[in-house]
């Protein structure tokens, strides 16, 4: 029973070892979105300025906590990107941060919670881990998270019907990460 338990130990041992943390590589990130727009077309749309605390290991993500800073937001048209960054929408002066903090990972999901403005929901995305790579001597992975929320849920832009404004929000990001 003494040699199960010092094995035991050991295994916890390697693998907490080979948990690392990491920090997103934003030159090869991106946090995108695409939405109904007159229930004819889609808006897409991406955020310039995000940050995340991953610590992964074997593909897991055992941490991932991510901020995206809501006037960064781009849809390649400046007057509407003004108008998201106004209050009936992100209301970026007094919400600047978006956030997403994971509260269980499986291996195709990763759940958790999602706030945007003052409103915080549970959420669920698809989880498709890319791979690890050396650079040098720094380890990288690369995974990608997919899903779709409701920007009813959110009480994101409430002022918008949606025959103009769809309630779905698709969200895609695709993350590469270099070890610290």
């Amino acid at each position: 029973m003494k040699f199960l338990s010092i094995l035991s130990a050991c295994a916890l041992g390697a693998m907490l070892a080979n948990a690392a943390p990491y920090e997103v590589d934003n030159a090869h990130s991106s946090v995108g979105f695409k939405i109904k727009h007159m229930s004819i077309s889609n808006v897409v749309g991406n955020f310039k300025d995000f940050s995340a605390e991953i610590d992964a290991e074997a593909g897991k993500l055992n941490k991932l906590s991510a901020v995206v800073k809501t006037a960064s937001v781009f849809t390649d048209n400046e007057k509407r990107d003004a108008h998201l960054q106004a209050d009936d929408f992100f209301g970026s002066e007094k919400f600047p941060d978006m956030k997403f903090e994971m509260k269980e990972f499986a291996p195709d999901k990763v759940k958790g919670e999602l706030t945007i403005r003052d409103v915080t929901k549970e959420v669920e995305f698809d989880y498709d881990f890319g791979g690890e790579a050396k650079q040098g001597d720094k380890a990288k992975i690369g995974f990608s998270l997919e899903g779709k929320i409701k920007r009813s849920d959110f009480n994101f832009a409430p002022g918008s019907g949606t025959a103009m404004l769809g309630d779905d929000i698709k969200i895609s990001i695709e993350i590469e990460a270099v070890a610290k």
